[in-house]
């Protein structure tokens, strides 16, 4: 297996999915742990972004979890800039979010 090495944005963007499509499941850590046989604290840090190489673990994970490690890749800066916002805190989730439904209001 190729280890590949994750930027910390990256690293975070994926956690951050990885952690939203859990609890689209509506799974719990857990749950989650014990069906891919991954111990909770080290899926707990995936989902917190606190990796820097991708490992077997983490691709047991994005597998069940069907979550595509290409879709946290964007060459677009402002995309970015904005991933980076919405993975900091719950609180510029919250702000991007309203930013965007506010963008759609527009139309």
């Amino acid at each position: 297996m190729q280890i590949n090495r994750k930027s910390e944005l990256e690293a975070k963007v994926l956690g951050s999915a990885i952690r939203q499509r859990r609890k689209l499941l509506e799974l719990t850590l857990d749950q989650l742990a014990r069906k891919v046989q991954v111990d909770v604290g080290q899926l707990s840090r995936f989902e917190r972004g606190e990796f820097k190489y991708s490992s077997k673990n983490l691709q047991k994970i994005v597998a069940y979890l069907q979550v595509s490690v290409n879709q946290t890749q964007t060459a677009d800066p402002l995309i970015q800039k904005f991933a980076e916002l919405l993975v900091r805190s719950e609180r510029h989730r919250a702000a991007a979010t309203a930013l965007v439904q506010a963008l759609q209001e527009l139309r």
